[in-house]
């Protein structure tokens, strides 16, 4: 990229001098204004030449670099480029890329001569503004995996995820997945590569290990009795035959889901596992173009899910101040 500015530096003349003990405080301030204005200069120049990039990963790896060199006008126009192009079938590979966009942390004892931050405004230049880009992508990755869970699932990135992020995805109460066999067995393929990943062998006390809390993302209470005793799903041992769960867990769901065939009351299980999930109201931020036309696709809560108890409330107030008026008309 060549930047053209407005009065060009003579080429003998280094662009930003050194401090001496000569100058006046007026002078230094002076001096740090023109530096700022300079890279308000970059920083505008880098606006107006929008980046023209197709393919996601290319935008991963330059927001990276984005990233490492602190410069937020080129991170927001990969964070720009990514939401546009975000679609489920690669919603998983960038979703795991922002989780390693960290803000890089300043070493006291590195000498080695840097650029300062490019910022859009200087009162943000000790915040960390990287979290809150990934933050907003990272929140429309989830609900583009939301609606398209049955696809998601089923790839094999999901199977190399960090534990977080897979955590992140599979207790969501808006994962739209229409039988919970998908999500176990995915817990258990998961399980069995992070095995390999730690050159574990994947016997069971390695798979509980890694598992964690993982085992408690299904929503068992959904499945049916045949499903939840069934000998395989997906490939993997059944929950009552791969022994993830303790004994006493598995024959509580088993009781729960039994009871539930009956139409009987009964307790409802921890962890969310009987809590039926249910399609997001969640809008998308508002990152590009792309994101303006998901969000006006978004069902709106006020309209559709309101609840009966605030319907039947509005409706008593509606003819009450009817009565009222006709009383005193």
């Amino acid at each position: 990229m060549v930047i053209v500015t407005n009065e060009p530096y003579a080429e003998t003349e280094p662009m930003l001098n050194a401090a001496t003990s000569e100058e006046t405080s007026e002078e230094i301030k002076f001096r740090r204004n023109s530096y700022a204005e300079a890279y308000k200069n970059i920083t505008s120049s880098m606006k107006a030449d929008q980046l023209q990039i197709e393919d996601p990963s290319l935008a991963c790896k330059l927001l990276s670099t984005a990233v490492n060199l602190k410069n937020m006008p080129l991170a927001k126009q990969c964070i720009e480029i990514l939401d546009r192009k975000l679609d489920k079938s690669n919603v998983l590979s960038i979703f795991a890329h922002l989780s390693q966009c960290k803000m890089p942390c300043s070493n006291p004892n590195d000498f080695e001569p840097s650029a300062p931050p490019i910022v859009e405004n200087e009162n943000l230049r000790d915040k960390d503004w990287v979290q809150e880009l990934t933050d907003n992508l990272r929140h429309n990755c989830l609900l583009e995996i939301d609606k398209n869970a049955d696809y998601v699932l089923k790839q094999n990135e999901i199977l190399d995820l960090s534990y977080s992020d897979l955590l992140a995805i599979i207790t969501r109460d808006t994962l739209e997945v229409k039988n919970e066999c998908l999500v176990y067995a995915t817990v258990l393929k998961w399980a069995t590569k992070e095995c390999h990943r730690r050159t574990l062998q994947p016997h069971l006390v390695n798979i509980k290990a890694v598992v964690r809390d993982l085992r408690y993302a299904p929503r068992y209470g959904l499945m049916s009795k045949k499903e939840f005793c069934s000998r395989t799903i997906y490939g993997e041992k059944g929950p009552t035959r791969s022994d993830i769960l303790e004994e006493k867990e598995w024959r509580k769901i088993q009781f729960f889901i039994k009871e539930k065939s009956k139409n009987r009351p009964v307790e409802d299980l921890p962890h969310k596992m009987s809590q039926p999930r249910v399609p997001g109201t969640e809008k998308p931020k508002l990152l590009s173009s792309q994101s303006s036309i998901r969000a006006m696709d978004c069902p709106v809560k006020s309209k559709n899910t309101r609840c009966t108890s605030s319907t039947t409330c509005d409706r008593f107030l509606l003819n009450f101040l009817t009565c009222w008026s006709a009383i005193f008309d």
